[in-house]
């Protein structure tokens, strides 16, 4: 299996690309995996399928991989229940990179003048009345404009179970900032359903808002945010700590008290710049619901809450 991270093989880079390679019969097949060459070779070990690696001088012969059952304790030896998203990375990740994996829910980077997820999810992105511009924060950005532009994901699992925690996070460049919608939280992709509000965004006197859910609206707002630039924005939660507002990597607010974020207990989306028909419908907190207009780059989601170290390093690529 080729992964995004380890493989490409005419691939455009950050491109959730995935493939498996065969050869029938067994042929030599050349793959470009971190900058070094390698040749795959199907064929069998003993009695066992192998692929063959050979790397310069070294070659080895790894036996076929079993998911889900093995040769102890049978017939009760199969397991029982779910697996999603395997993967095979021929190294030893690092702590960092095996926490990215398991919460990092979504990754919009726009580069490459696509909405695909960069992420170990693949929650792709789908979206109405948008451009890319190459002067985004980091490489490329996507632009909002008019009246029904908007981005979006859905099948966000975690964000809709009570109390587990959360982060979002995403460079904002509005060209206006008299209300707007920067990010709508919704069980319906037209911004309504059971649940809805919006979690970023502006008030009507121009100043960032986040808002989270505990039987009422959890609300805090920070400053006003300049036109025409780049500011990092990013909301997290958590039952222990509440809600934090951090803008530019700084903790600007947290809420006065610990709460349990109340969900909907289904899957949900989130709207980039739009809270669609949620407007007027939804619970809104200090946000002045509406088009936001500018442009968006590096949207992230997790299902856990980021340190501050980390928000900084965000806010500092």
């Amino acid at each position: 299996m080729l992964t995004p991270d380890e493989s490409r093989v005419g691939a455009k880079k950050k491109a959730p690309w995935k493939g498996t390679l065969l050869a029938f019969p067994p042929v030599p097949m050349v793959a470009t995996v971190q900058q070094q060459m390698f040749a795959l070779v199907t064929g069998r070990c003993g009695q066992d399928p192998i692929v063959r690696q050979e790397s310069g001088d070294h070659a080895s012969c790894f036996r076929a991989l079993t998911i889900g059952t093995n040769n102890v304790n049978a017939p009760n030896n199969y397991f029982d229940g779910c697996l999603d998203s395997i993967a095979y990375f021929g190294r030893a990740k690092n702590a960092t990179e095996v926490l990215d994996d398991a919460t990092n829910v979504a990754y919009l980077s726009f580069d490459d003048n696509s909405l695909l997820d960069s992420g170990p999810l693949l929650i792709n992105g789908t979206g109405t009345s948008y451009s890319y511009t190459s002067l985004g924060r980091v490489n490329a950005a996507l632009t909002l404009s008019g009246s029904s532009s908007y981005i979006q994901i859905t099948g966000l699992r975690r964000l809709g179970t009570s109390g587990w925690p959360y982060s979002v996070a995403i460079w904002i460049k509005p060209t206006s900032s008299s209300g707007g919608t920067i990010m709508h939280l919704s069980s319906g992709t037209a911004g309504t359903g059971s649940w809805c509000i919006p979690i970023m965004g502006f008030t009507s006197a121009g100043q960032i808002a986040i808002n989270s859910w505990s039987g009422g609206n959890v609300v805090l707002t920070g400053p006003i945010v300049s036109l025409n630039s780049w500011t990092h924005v990013a909301a997290t939660y958590s039952s222990s700590n509440g809600e934090r507002l951090y803008v530019n990597g700084a903790q600007y607010g947290s809420s006065s008290s610990t709460y349990t974020f109340s969900a909907s207990s289904v899957p949900m989306t989130i709207t980039l710049g739009n809270s669609l028909s949620g407007i007027g419908y939804c619970a809104t907190g200090t946000i002045q619901m509406g088009q936001y207009s500018g442009s968006l780059d590096e949207f992230r989601v997790y299902a856990r809450e980021l340190t501050a170290s980390e928000v900084y390093s965000l806010a500092h690529p």
